[in-house]
C-alpha cells in the first residue's frame, strides 16, 4: 500500500501555532424571573429591560455596507428559557414576502435568523428562524465543508427543536417575538456561559441579506465572525428525555403479469428515544419507518459512467449528520438501505467532539445482515482551525469493509486554509477472501478573499480502496485541480451589483503511473455570475474538455464484418471538447421566481466510445398564489446525438411538479407527480455498424414512467403526528403521453407517532 509522504508531513499541521481570535463584539443580556406569552405584543415589563441590538450590515450581495432597512433585536433570559423580540422595519411594507409554509420551508419568505454557538468553538451553531407569520425554521449549522468561492458550511434542517414563535405584519414592517427554552440546546459545562451570537435578515424583495455583527464574504468561515453573549449564569436545563413510540400500517399493491394484486395489510410497530445532557445526545431507534420522505428528484443517468449521489433524506440519519463529515465522502448513510435498529451518539467535551452511529441493516428472507459502525472524532485547533479521525466498520458473513482516515483543517490568516487527509480502507468479500487495502489522501489549500481566491487541491484514491459506508464512486485516480476567483463589485444603487469569474482546470490520471503518462481525462473551464439590482442572475460556463477511452472498458464489444464478429476498437478518445451553458434566474416575485438554463457542445457518448454532440434545458419556476398554497415545477430535456452522423442517440425529458397546501400551521398536504420519458437507441460504432456486447446486440429502449406521491400530515407538535400517503408507478408504451398509462405498482400507508418529553 502506498503511503505519499507529503501527506504524513501534512497531517502534524495543527501542531503549529495558530492565529489568534480577531475581536468580537460583545453584548450582556439581563436575567429576569418572569414569565410571557409568546405573542409578538411585547407589552410585558421584561422587554423594558431587554438589551437591544441594532445597526445591522449588509452581508449579500454586497458586504461591508450599512443595511437598508433597519431591523432591531431585543434579548433578554429567564431561567428556563431564551427570549428574543424582533422589529424589522421595510421601506415598502407591502412588499413583505410571507406564506403559511411547512416547517423550515420558508426559503421564499423574508426571515430573520438567530445563530447560537452555545459552545462557543466557532464551528456549530444552533440557528432558528422565523418568518413574518411565525412560521419556524430551524437547524444546525457547522462550518469547514467547500466551495470555492466564499466561505462554506453545512445547513441540517433535519433537527426539530422545540421553541415558541409568534409573527405578525405591521405598517411599517413585521415583528416576530420567540422563546427557546435551555432543554431544546446544549452547551458547555460552568454556571457562566458565553455564547456565540448573530442575527441575519432575509428581504426577498430586494434578496438582500444583513447581519447584526458586520461579517465580511472574505473569510474562511461565518461562524468565526459572530458577537458573543454574556451574563448567562444559573440556568435550569436538566436531563431532557423524548419517547417517541410508531405505528405504521401498509397496504402494497404490484402487477403479476396482466393482473393487480394487492397484498396483504402490514402492521410495523416502532420507536424512537432520547436522551439529551447538557453536551451529550444519546438516540436510538428501532425498526425505523420512512414512508413520509419525500422522494429523490429524477436525474439524466443515460451516459453516466459511475454512480450519482443522491442526499440522505432519512430523519434519523439527517439528524447531526454534520459531526461525521469528513473529506471525500467517507460517510454516507444512505448505504444502510433498510435499518432494522440503529443508535447514535453525539456530543462536546471541551475542544473534543465525538459522534458514533451503530446500526444493523437488514437484507430480508435468509440473507446475513450487516452490522455498521461508524465513529468520528473531532479535536478543535486554535481559533478555528480543526483535526480529525473517521473510522468506519461493516460486517456482513465473514466479509469486511474498514476504513481508518485522519483529516485536518488548518484555518490561517483569516482568508486561508490548507485541508489535508490520509486514509486507507481493508475489504475483504467472504470468510475464504483475501484482504485488499489501498490507500486515500487529500491535499488543498484555498484563499477566500473578497476580490480575489483560489482553491487548488490533489486527491488520490487507489485501485483497490473502498467504502461500503461512504461515497467515493471511481477508485485508481489522482485528480488534480486550480481553479481562481475574481469578484467585482458595483457602488449602491447600481445596476450591476457584483460580477464574478471563477475559472481554472483540472487532471485525471492513472493512480499507478500519475504524471508519467498522459492524462485520462480533464477539462479548463470559466465561469461567470451576474448579479443586477432587484435580484436578477445571469451565470454562464464555458468549458473546453477531453477524455480517453479505456480500451479495457471494450474489451467485451465485437463488430460484424464480412459476416464475421471481430473485436471492436475503440477510438482514442474525445478531444477539444467545447460546451457551454447560460443560466437566468428571476428575483422572488411576491407570487413567483423562476430560472431557466440553456447549454449544449460536444460530448463523449461512452456505452458507444464515440464523440457526440449534447443538448439540454432546463426551466423552473416557484408559484406562491395564496400564503396557504405552492407550487414547484421543473423541466429536463436532454438529448444526445452522433457526431458521425448527426441520429439521436438518447433524449431524456423529465417533468416534475410539487403542491403543497397548508391552511394551517399544524395541517400539510403534499402532492408530487414526476414523468420520465428516455429512449435509447441500439448501441453502434462510428461506421454505422451495429456493436454487439458479449455476442449480443443492445436493443432500443424505451421507458415512459409517471410516479404519483400523496402525504396528508396533522403535527400539533414537534415529534406528535400523523401521516396518511399513497404512492403509485405507472407505465404507458405510449411516448410522453399520459394515455395507457397502467399501474406497476402502488402502496397506502397510515403512521402515527406521539412524542413523550420532558
Amino acid at each position: 500500500m502506498k503511503l505519499p509522504a507529503l501527506l504524513l508531513i501534512a497531517l502534524p499541521l495543527p501542531l503549529l501555532a495558530q492565529d489568534p481570535a480577531p475581536p468580537r463584539p460583545s453584548i450582556e443580556i439581563p436575567r429576569i424571573e418572569a414569565e410571557v406569552t409568546v405573542d409578538g405584543v411585547f407589552d410585558e415589563p421584561a422587554w423594558q429591560q431587554a438589551t437591544v441590538v441594532r445597526d445591522f450590515h449588509q452581508y449579500r450581495p454586497v458586504d461591508g455596507r450599512p443595511a437598508e432597512d433597519s431591523t432591531v433585536v431585543m434579548v433578554w433570559y429567564s431561567p428556563t428559557a431564551i427570549h428574543f423580540g424582533i422589529r424589522a422595519y421595510d421601506r415598502d411594507p407591502a412588499g413583505v414576502r410571507a406564506t403559511l409554509a411547512d416547517r423550515d420551508n420558508i426559503g421564499s419568505d423574508d426571515q430573520v435568523t438567530i445563530y447560537l454557538d452555545t459552545f462557543n468553538d466557532r464551528r456549530r451553531a444552533y440557528f432558528f428562524g422565523v418568518n413574518p407569520l411565525g412560521v419556524q425554521d430551524d437547524g444546525v449549522r457547522a462550518e469547514g465543508g467547500f466551495v470555492a468561492s466564499f466561505q462554506s458550511g453545512t445547513v441540517d434542517r433535519n433537527p426539530d427543536f422545540i421553541y415558541e414563535t409568534s409573527g405578525r405584519r405591521t405598517p411599517d414592517g413585521w415583528v416576530v417575538e420567540m422563546r427557546v427554552p435551555f432543554k431544546s440546546l446544549r452547551y458547555g459545562s460552568g454556571d457562566m456561559q458565553t455564547w456565540g451570537f448573530n442575527v441575519a435578515r432575509t428581504t426577498q424583495r430586494t434578496q438582500y441579506e444583513d447581519t447584526w455583527t458586520d461579517v465580511r464574504r472574505a473569510g474562511a468561515s461565518f461562524l468565526a465572525q459572530a458577537g458573543l453573549i454574556t451574563g448567562i449564569h444559573d440556568i435550569k436545563r436538566g436531563v431532557v428525555t423524548e419517547l417517541q413510540p410508531t405505528v405504521t400500517a401498509g397496504l402494497p399493491g404490484v402487477r403479476t403479469g396482466a393482473q393487480f394484486e394487492r397484498g396483504d395489510p402490514a402492521l410495523d410497530v416502532g420507536g424512537n428515544v432520547r436522551l439529551g445532557f447538557t453536551n451529550l445526545t444519546l438516540d436510538g431507534t428501532i425498526n425505523p419507518d420512512f414512508s413520509q420522505v419525500e422522494s429523490d428528484a429524477g436525474l439524466v443517468t443515460v451516459n453516466e459512467r459511475f454512480a450519482l449521489f443522491f442526499p440522505e433524506r432519512r430523519p434519523f440519519f439527517l439528524e447531526g449528520i454534520e459531526l461525521f463529515a469528513s473529506p471525500n465522502n467517507l460517510v454516507y448513510t444512505r448505504t444502510i438501505g433498510n435499518p432494522l435498529v440503529g443508535a447514535k451518539l453525539t456530543g462536546k467535551f471541551g475542544k473534543w467532539s465525538v459522534a458514533h452511529l451503530s446500526a444493523i441493516d437488514e437484507f430480508g428472507g435468509d440473507a446475513a445482515n450487516a452490522l455498521v459502525n461508524i465513529s468520528r472524532v473531532r479535536r478543535d485547533i486554535g481559533a478555528n482551525s480543526v483535526a480529525g479521525l473517521t473510522v468506519t466498520d461493516r460486517e456482513r458473513d465473514g466479509g469486511f469493509n474498514r476504513v481508518l482516515s485522519g483529516d485536518t483543517r488548518i484555518v490561517f490568516a483569516e482568508l486561508y486554509y490548507l485541508q489535508a487527509q490520509l486514509g486507507a480502507s481493508w475489504t475483504r468479500d467472504d470468510a475464504s477472501g483475501e484482504t485488499r487495502s489501498d490507500p486515500i489522501w487529500q491535499l488543498e489549500v484555498d484563499r477566500t478573499g473578497r476580490l480575489f481566491g483560489f482553491n487548488y487541491k490533489l486527491i488520490g484514491i487507489g485501485e483497490d480502496f473502498a467504502t461500503q459506508s461512504g461515497f467515493v464512486n471511481r477508485t485508481g485516480i489522482v485528480t488534480a485541480s486550480a481553479f481562481n476567483r475574481l469578484a467585482f463589485y458595483g457602488g449602491r444603487g447600481n445596476l450591476v451589483e457584483s460580477v464574478t469569474l471563477f475559472g481554472g482546470g483540472s487532471r485525471i490520471w492513472n493512480y499507478d503511473d500519475v504524471f508519467a503518462a498522459r492524462a485520462l481525462e480533464g477539462g479548463t473551464e470559466l465561469n461567470t455570475s451576474v448579479r443586477l439590482r432587484g435580484g436578477w442572475n445571469l451565470s454562464t460556463r464555458t468549458e473546453n474538455g477531453f477524455v480517453r477511452f479505456n480500451a479495457a472498458d471494450y474489451s467485451g464489444y465485437t463488430v460484424v464484418a464480412a459476416g464475421q464478429p471481430e473485436p471492436f476498437i475503440p477510438p482514442s478518445g474525445v478531444f477539444d471538447a467545447w460546451s457551454g451553458r447560460l443560466t437566468v434566474g428571476t428575483p422572488q416575485f411576491r407570487q413567483w421566481d423562476g430560472s431557466i438554463t440553456i447549454g449544449g457542445g460536444a460530448t463523449a457518448i461512452f456505452p458507444e466510445a464515440a464523440r457526440g454532440t449534447r443538448r439540454q434545458a432546463q426551466a423552473a419556476i416557484t408559484v406562491r398564489p395564496s400564503p396557504s398554497l405552492r407550487a414547484f415545477g421543473t423541466v429536463t430535456w436532454t438529448r444526445l446525438s452522433r457526431t458521425s452522423d448527426g441520429t439521436e442517440f438518447a433524449r431524456t425529458v423529465i417533468p416534475r411538479l410539487k403542491v403543497e397546501f397548508q391552511p394551517k400551521r399544524s395541517l400539510f398536504f403534499r402532492v408530487v407527480g414526476e414523468y420520465r420519458s428516455e429512449r435509447r437507441d441500439a448501441l453502434r460504432s462510428a461506421d454505422g455498424r451495429v456493436l454487439l456486447v458479449g455476442g449480443n446486440p443492445t436493443p432500443t429502449t424505451l421507458t415512459n414512467r409517471l410516479r404519483m406521491d400523496w402525504l396528508a400530515s396533522y403535527q400539533p407538535t414537534p415529534g406528535t403526528v400523523a401521516f396518511f400517503g399513497y404512492g403509485s408507478t405507472l407505465d404507458t408504451d405510449e411516448e410522453l403521453s399520459l394515455r395507457g398509462l397502467e399501474r406497476r405498482d402502488d402502496g397506502f400507508f397510515v403512521k402515527l407517532a406521539y412524542l413523550f418529553r420532558r
